[in-house]
C-alpha cells in the first residue's frame, strides 16, 4: 500500500506521470516472490506442506508464515530469513524510480518525507503502511467505535492481498446514511449479530471490474453480470472468514445469499471506504445497523448455465454442479474436466438441483450451501428422499459449521470449503467415485 500512496503523491506533485507510476507498479507485481516458493527453494518445506498451508489460509485469517510456525514446520528465525529474501516493496519501487525514471535516491528520500508530512503520518504510522499492517492502519484510516466494522475492513484488505492483488491502496472511512451507487454487490452474515459487507461503484465501474477480474484468477468473465457475480463471491469469502473467526462467540451462524442492486441508495447507516485497485476506485461498504438495506429492488443476475450433456461412462465419474455463482461453477468445471470428470449438468438453486438430479441422475453432486429459492441443505434433503444412495459433497464458505454438520447428518458424504483447494476437492471426489463403475 505504501508504494501506491507514495506513487499517487508523486503523480499529484508532477514528479512522474500517472502512466509512469502504473508502469512501475506493473513491473513490481511481476517480480513478487511468494513465501512458499522461497521455503521450497531453501529446503524448509515440501510441496505438500506449502499446499496444506495455502489451503488453511482459505479457512483462517492468518498469514502464511504464522500458520507454518503454528504447524511446527519452521521457526521464527527461519521465517525472518525467508522474509528478508522476499524483497522489500518500497525498495523495489525506489530502485525502479531510480533506474527507469532517473530519480536520484537522495531526492526519493526527500519525497518520502514530503509524502509523510502531507498525510500527517507519524514515523510509526509510516512503518505500519510500509509493512501492510492493516490492523494498525485501521486505527487511523477507520475511526469507528464499532470493532466489527474495523475488523471486517482489515480482513478485506488482507484478503485483497491474498486473493486479488497487492496493487491497491485505500482512503479514510466515512459514515454515510445517503450513499448512492450505480451498482452494489454484497452479502449479510446473520446470527446474534449481523454485518453486511459489499462493494460498490458510482458511475465508473472500472474498480468493480478490477476486483472481479483479480478474484476470478484467469477464469474468463463474460459481461457485467458475471463481474457482479464474482464480486458477490468475494463478499461471501470475507463474511465466511469473519464468521469463522468469531464462531466461538456465536456472533454469526449463517449467511444470506449475496445480492446485487443497481442505481439505488442505501437505507440506514453504513461506513464507506474507497479502495483503489490499480488506481481504479471501488467502495467498500460495511454496516452493522439493523435498519440497513443496500437497496429495495434487487437485481436478479441472469447468467446462462452450460448445456446438459449425455451421461457417459468414465474412469472418474459424472458430476452435477450446484451453485448460484457462475464463477464457482466455472472454476469447478475447469478443475473437474482437467481431471477426467464429466460435468453433465449445472443448477443455480436448490429447486433446480432436485429437478435436474431426477432427470440426469449424476454420479456425484457438488452442492453449495447458501443459495436463493432453496438452499443447499434443503436441496440435499430433497435429493436424499428421491435417492437415499445419492453422493453429495457440500461446498461451503468458512464459518458455516452448523449448516455443514446438519448436511452431514442428513446424508452428505463430505464437504469442501471455498475458495476450494484442488487437492482437497479431488480427494473427496475420488473417495465418492471409487467403485462407481466396478
Amino acid at each position: 500500500m505504501f508504494t501506491q500512496l507514495l506513487g499517487k503523491y508523486l503523480v499529484d506533485n508532477s514528479i512522474i506521470s500517472a502512466d509512469d507510476n502504473r508502469q512501475l507498479h506493473d513491473e513490481m507485481s511481476q517480480t513478487r516472490v511468494k513465501l512458499g516458493t522461497i521455503a521450497i527453494a531453501e529446503g524448509l518445506l515440501n510441496d505438500q506442506q506449502v499446499e496444506e498451508i495455502n489451503h488453511l489460509q482459505t479457512q483462517q485469517d492468518k498469514r502464511f508464515g504464522d500458520i507454518a510456525i503454528g504447524l511446527g514446520y519452521i521457526t521464527e528465525e527461519q521465517l525472518d530469513a525467508m522474509l528478508s529474501k522476499q524483497g522489500n516493496a518500497s525498495m523495489k519501487y525506489y530502485q525502479l524510480l531510480n533506474e527507469r525514471k532517473g530519480v536520484a535516491m537522495g531526492d526519493i528520500e526527500a519525497y518520502v518525507k514530503g509524502f509523510q508530512t502531507s498525510m500527517g503520518f507519524t514515523d510509526n504510522e509510516l512503518e505500519a503502511i510500509k509493512n501492510d499492517d492493516f490492523a494498525t492502519l485501521m486505527t487511523f484510516f477507520a475511526l469507528v467505535r464499532d470493532k466489527l466494522i474495523t475488523d471486517m475492513a482489515g480482513l478485506v484488505m488482507r484478503n485483497l492481498t491474498r486473493f486479488v492483488t497487492s496493487d491497491f491502496y485505500f482512503g479514510r472511512m466515512k459514515r454515510s446514511t445517503d450513499y448512492s451507487y450505480s451498482i452494489i454487490a454484497g452479502q449479510k452474515a446473520i446470527g446474534n449479530n449481523a454485518i453486511y459487507v459489499g462493494f460498490a461503484a458510482g458511475s465508473d465501474i472500472d474498480g468493480i471490474m478490477e476486483l472481479a477480474k483479480g478474484y476470478a484468477k484467469g477464469v474468463a468473465l463474460s459481461g457485467s453480470e458475471e463481474v457482479y457475480d464474482a464480486v458477490c463471491e468475494f463478499s461471501n469469502l470475507n463474511n465466511g472468514l469473519l464468521s469463522s473467526e468469531l464462531s466461538k462467540h456465536d456472533e454469526f451462524s449463517d449467511m444470506n445469499p449475496p445480492q446485487v442492486f443497481l442505481r439505488q441508495n442505501i437505507t440506514g447507516t453504513a461506513y464507506v471506504m474507497p479502495i483503489f485497485i490499480k488506481d481504479k476506485q471501488v467502495d467498500l461498504v460495511i454496516s452493522t445497523d439493523e435498519a440497513f438495506a443496500p437497496g429495495t429492488n434487487e437485481h436478479k443476475l441472469t447468467i446462462a448455465k452450460s448445456e446438459e450433456v449425455e451421461k457417459t461412462i468414465t474412469g472418474a465419474g459424472n458430476i452435477m454442479i450446484v451453485d448460484d455463482s457462475a464463477l464457482i461453477r466455472k472454476m469447478l468445471r475447469q478443475l473437474l474436466e482437467k481431471n477426467d470428470y464429466v460435468v453433465v449438468a449445472e443448477a443455480s438453486n436448490g429447486e433446480e438441483a432436485i429437478e435436474t438430479y431426477s432427470r440426469v441422475k449424476p454420479d456425484i453432486v457438488t452442492m453449495d450451501v447458501t443459495m436463493p429459492v432453496l438452499d443447499g441443505v434443503g436441496a440435499l434433503k430433497g435429493i436424499i428422499e428421491k435417492d437415499p444412495d445419492a453422493k453429495v459433497i457440500m461446498v461451503t464458505a468458512a464459518g458455516q459449521k452448523e449448516r455443514v454438520i446438519e448436511a452431514l447428518k442428513i446424508g452428505a458424504k463430505a464437504f469442501i470449503t471455498k475458495p476450494f483447494n484442488e487437492e482437497d476437492l479431488l480427494k473427496n471426489l475420488n473417495e465418492c467415485s471409487a467403485g462407481i463403475y466396478e
